[in-house]
């Protein structure tokens, strides 16, 4: 029987796109009616973490998405592991589970979930011994072969900026105005607008906007590019890698960034493929870090966010620090 992670994933690669309210809503759905004890905002959780580890592509924007095309792809500096990504509808698994007979060593690899989230799909990696042989194993599966995603995903980031000048709020929006507050990484709410910094509020059609103010303007955004840019703003850094400490992987490491700051989605799916796995929490330190992170693309990952790594030893002791 397959798991809550994967049923959801097999049901989504299935219907292959669609409205993302209404794939919110049967995630929730279908979860609850499983016994799960669901947080609020666990269905949303859920498919950003989907979209992170790349199963589905969303447009936020416009609230759609669709299942991503599969593919089989080299994990950085792991020699003989290689990640297959992507939807799995009932025929690739299929193909995957009759490779796992006859040709091919699959592993199937259980995520981590925080108490009250969904649980995401298992991570699937294709062990083998010569990178030439992997376009002939990914047709052999019947999808397509990226050299190496992450550092493709890596590679093409945007740069921190905020949008277009946009409207400030109305008089039927004050009541709704909220301010983020980088000190306790959320928003709360505002008696005015008229300070710098990145605000919220809902229009008359009931959405949620995101604006930054910058002098007497302001500018269009989304939540997470705006709290990069709050930190830009103010100074403060919230990245931090960590070489591992075994002998000859000193080029990788982990990659731990703070709560408050959750990596926009395009970045956030670059740090996951690195390593295929969901990002862990952890709770002391109050940061989601990020493993089998390559420095080259920590540096690169943190420059897109007009952010200053901080790169620390390999016997640093964990913990949380911000320079704002």
């Amino acid at each position: 029987m397959l798991s809550i992670g994967n049923l959801l994933l097999r049901w989504a690669s299935e219907r292959g796109g669609g409205r993302v309210a209404e794939l919110r809503t049967g995630v929730l759905r279908t979860a609850r009616s499983r016994g799960i004890p669901v947080r609020e905002g666990a269905d949303g959780r859920w498919l950003r973490d989907v979209s992170a580890l790349g199963y589905l592509d969303v447009d936020w924007r416009r609230g759609l998405w669709s299942a991503a095309p599969p593919v089989l792809t080299r994990v950085p500096f792991s020699d003989g592991l290689a990640l297959i990504a992507g939807r799995r509808t009932a025929s690739f698994d299929q193909a995957v589970d009759a490779a796992a007979d006859e040709w091919a060593e699959v592993l199937w690899v259980e995520n981590e979930v925080a108490e009250g989230d969904i649980p995401v799909p298992d991570t699937l990696y294709l062990q083998y011994d010569a990178a030439e042989d992997l376009p002939r194993d990914a047709e052999r599966l019947g999808c397509a072969y990226v050299p190496c995603a992450a550092l493709q995903a890596v590679s093409v980031l945007p740069g921190l900026a905020p949008g277009p000048a946009a409207a400030p709020p109305g008089m039927g929006n004050i009541h709704t105005i909220e301010r983020y507050n980088l000190g306790t990484g959320q928003f709360e709410p505002a008696s005015s607008y008229s300070e710098e910094g990145l605000y919220r509020w809902r229009s008359a059609d009931f959405a949620r906007l995101v604006q930054v103010r910058r002098g007497s303007q302001f500018l269009s955004t989304e939540h997470e590019y705006g709290v990069y840019l709050e930190h830009e703003r103010l100074g403060s850094s919230v990245m931090r890698w960590q070489p591992e400490g075994s002998t000859g992987r000193q080029r990788v490491g982990r990659l731990a960034v703070d709560w408050g700051a959750p990596l926009p989605p395009l970045h956030a799916r670059a740090a996951v493929l690195c390593s295929g796995l969901q990002p862990r929490f952890h709770k002391l330190a109050e940061t989601v870090r990020y493993d089998n992170v390559p420095l080259a693309a920590a540096e690169r990952l943190a420059k897109s966010l007009h952010q200053k790594l901080e790169v620390q030893n390999a016997d640093t002791a964990p913990g949380r620090r911000s320079d704002g």
